[in-house]
């Protein structure tokens, strides 16, 4: 069996247990993280899990500003101050049709990441946060809050798709005996996400009646970070073998995410995996 037969062996019979190795692989390994697979998941994570944790705690700090806003636009448009109870409906609704957005996301993803990948969904679904960043940071100057709520929810949406085709895409790059510790990086990144959040808001930054709508703008760098770096990346092996049928791309890209991952050696110290003998047919 030469190398190129021997990973998508791999590939194809990567289901063992934790302290498994696959079919072909029971040399003994020592364990190596190849660049692409730490830039896949640190870009993934920035431009995905953040987001998700970064607007759950972004509206706390400037609540009463935006109700203020709410307040003001219905003034305009009415003639008399909002009712309270209105003013309390459409807070209510602004805060929780971000995750009536996410459920729409997850309905979504499965249909979406099999037709385009899992790659390509992370790719497509950073013009939902740079389109919610742009109507949510406008919404001031437009004076018109409907833009604001309908931002949470197409922000939802791109939660719902990232936090299913993140850990997908993450899944299906990386070996079994380092997934588990690849996927902390998305609960790890979900939490700096809040933790940004609730920092951006201190008045001593963007918590400011002025400043306020840049907190929802800056949701754009992320996306447009992650939109910058993921076209770089290999696809998942895994979806171009088993969905696209493509043999070719899948052998390429998994050479491409585990380049240097594993050293593979047995008792003499030679590599089982690269040594001449191994090759031939």
């Amino acid at each position: 069996m030469d190398s190129r037969e021997l990973a998508l062996a791999s590939l194809m019979c990567d289901t063992g247990g934790p302290g498994e190795l696959s079919v072909g692989h029971q040399q003994r390994r020592t364990k190596k993280w190849s660049f692409s697979l730490v830039v896949a998941a640190l870009v993934g994570a920035f431009g995905s899990s953040f987001l998700y944790g970064y607007n759950l705690s972004v509206v706390n700090a400037p609540t009463p500003y935006i109700k203020a806003f709410y307040n003001g636009t219905w003034y305009r448009r009415h003639g008399q101050p909002i009712d309270p109870d209105t003013l309390t409906l459409l807070w209510s609704v602004t805060v929780s049709i971000f995750a009536i957005g996410g459920l729409v996301g997850t309905l979504m993803v499965k249909m979406i990441g099999k037709f385009l990948g899992r790659k390509s969904t992370l790719l497509v679904n950073n013009g939902f946060a740079i389109s919610a960043a742009l109507l949510m940071a406008c919404s001031l100057r437009a004076g018109t809050f409907e833009m604001l709520i309908v931002g949470r929810f197409i922000m939802g949406v791109d939660g719902g798709i990232a936090l299913s085709a993140l850990p997908m895409y993450l899944n299906e790059i990386s070996p079994k005996e380092i997934r588990g510790s690849l996927g902390q990086v998305t609960a790890i990144f979900i939490c700096i996400g809040v933790f940004s959040g609730q920092l951006l808001g201190l008045p001593e930054l963007l918590g400011r009646e002025s400043t306020w709508p840049y907190l929802f703008g800056v949701i754009i760098v992320p996306a447009l970070v992650q939109l910058a770096s993921l076209p770089f990346l290999p696809e998942s092996p895994r979806y171009l073998l088993f969905e696209k049928h493509d043999e070719a791309g899948a052998m390429k890209d998994l050479v491409l995410h585990q380049q240097h991952l594993w050293e593979s050696w047995d008792p003499s110290g030679q590599d089982p995996i690269h040594h001449p003998e191994h090759g031939r047919n």
